[in-house]
């Protein structure tokens, strides 16, 4: 059995972080998470396993100080819940992992856990679905992804797509002065509701923008007609995996959704990514664009269970502007 200890100086948790934590995609780099610390200021508390005197595991988490509660760093949160999925844990083994886990205090509340170990642990439950596509599955060929609709279904799909981009619609790639554009849709549409609402998140994701264009990263994508933007979407591009954070249409202009979803799969098929995550959310439209399913896993101590919101309470987690994809 390891040892296991917690670690609350931010130098060192940024020494752990980027030594032992795997950056499988964008939001696993430290630059990333820094931009949402840097505004939510939560206490870093990374657990620490240690074996035969060495670092054996690393499970990464914060404090949330206003509420007394540890989840995974940096712990950003909306309608007290986090937000960024599938933190990295650092485990040798199926132990650590065990031992890590069993460690976690009274008040712990990790979500969208991804349980990529061969197994998963007897300390988690089931939570929400992670939507995505593996090109490769599908030889990177529109025409096998066609297959998975009806052919009735998918003529709607591009009949709606070739409608739009008839009325001169075009793509313009990371105009990031068009995120003032995706929050205003975001707060029109959905009011104090909207995460963007807060200036935290809102900041967070300005600084993001900024840190992923300096990168190389960004792919933020922004549809307009006649010069005029009527959805962004923001996404990157990393280490193989295209991740689609947030998206915005004005709702003036119905079917740009499909626009956009169909302009990611384009580009995740024509460029041969590894793959393309949609994030989680059980929107209607996510199971009728048929994408692949991959079960998230979470650990909420008991104190918590009945205290915290789940997610059916509020369908407004991922993607500020989600359309009812109908056919």
């Amino acid at each position: 059995m390891s040892k296991v200890r917690a670690v609350t100086d931010p130098y060192l948790c940024e020494r752990l972080w980027k030594t032992y934590i795997p950056a499988g995609s964008i939001s696993d780099l430290w630059d990333f998470r820094i931009c949402f610390q840097k505004y939510f200021k939560n206490s870093f508390r990374f657990l620490v396993a240690e074996d035969r005197n060495k670092i054996a595991g690393v499970l990464p988490l914060s404090i949330i100080d206003d509420l007394d509660i540890n989840a995974f760093f940096p712990a950003e949160t909306w309608n007290n819940r986090t937000w960024l999925e599938r933190t990295p844990i650092f485990a040798e083994n199926r132990n650590v992992l065990h031992d890590l886990l069993s460690s976690c205090s009274e008040r712990t509340y990790l979500r969208y856990i991804d349980a990529g170990w061969g197994y998963t642990p007897a300390q988690l439950d089931t939570d929400e679905i992670g939507y995505v596509i593996y090109p490769r599955l599908l030889d990177y060929d529109r025409e096998n992804y066609r297959r998975r609709f009806s052919n009735k279904k998918f003529k709607s799909i591009l009949k709606t797509v070739n409608s739009i981009l008839d009325m001169g619609g075009c793509f313009d790639i990371n105009h990031t002065e068009d995120f003032d554009l995706l929050v205003e849709m975001s707060i029109e549409k959905y009011g104090d509701e909207s995460y963007l609402q807060d200036t935290r998140f809102r900041n967070s994701f300005r600084d993001v923008i900024g840190f992923l264009k300096n990168k190389g990263y960004l792919r933020m994508v922004s549809l307009k007609i006649d010069g005029k933007t009527v959805a962004v979407d923001i996404g990157a591009l990393y280490n193989g995996v295209y991740t689609v954070f947030l998206g915005g249409v004005f709702s003036s202009i119905p079917g740009l959704a499909k626009v956009m979803n169909m302009h990611h799969i384009d580009f995740a098929l024509n460029s041969r990514i590894h793959k393309l995550d949609f994030l989680c959310g059980d929107f209607n439209w996510k199971k009728l664009w048929h994408l692949d399913q991959e079960p998230l896993f979470k650990l909420v101590s008991t104190d918590l269970e009945d205290t915290l919101p789940s997610y059916q309470d509020n369908n407004l987690h991922h993607s500020v502007m989600e359309e009812m994809e109908v056919y």
